[in-house]
């Protein structure tokens, strides 16, 4: 993901601090090795909101990324392997998590609790995927968001989630 912000579309109100610890914090994210780091890579980062909820007027955040469905991202029926999907999910989720986190200036150590998938359609090989993530709840102990994983060229819904995740602890010695 490319330190450039240039390219990203931003909603809110960023100041260029707040822009470069996101771009750095997701950069690390997409670039660290570990399981599935070659799909997280090429994770493209096009749109990053944060934005007061209508109804009760707490923040939130909302990003999208853009990916084309590679080799490496299907199962035999050349489409989206249902892994690589909750993979997918995870990240970007969390990402809109830890962004929201960033911009109140609270911490942004979560673990997963809960990760729920609903596969809609498949997204072929050779598809350019849109994966959008918006929070939907953010406490103290607990935050979730929504993720929509949606086939950009052919305009339809692949896969939904919806991801928990809690406050980590120390771990017990």
């Amino acid at each position: 993901m490319p330190s450039d912000t240039s390219d990203i579309v931003w909603t809110g109100d960023f100041t260029q601090d707040l822009k470069d610890e996101i771009t750095r914090w997701t950069t690390l994210l997409t670039s660290a090795e570990g399981f599935a780091q070659s799909v997280a890579r090429r994770l493209k980062l096009k749109e990053v909101a944060v934005y007061r909820r209508d109804k009760d007027g707490k923040p939130h955040s909302r990003v999208a990324f853009e990916l084309v469905v590679d080799e490496d991202m299907v199962n035999l029926n050349e489409t989206m392997h249902g892994g690589c999907t909750v993979s997918l999910i995870d990240i970007c989720s969390s990402m809109a998590l830890t962004i929201l986190a960033i911009y109140l200036g609270k911490p942004y150590n979560f673990v997963s609790q809960a990760l729920n998938t609903t596969f809609h359609a498949p997204a072929p090989l050779g598809v350019k995927i849109e994966i959008v993530s918006t929070t939907v709840s953010f406490g103290a102990r607990t935050v979730s968001a929504a993720t929509e994983i949606w086939d950009a060229t052919n305009g339809r819904l692949c896969m939904t989630g919806a991801h928990n995740k809690m406050a980590s602890s120390q771990p017990k010695l």
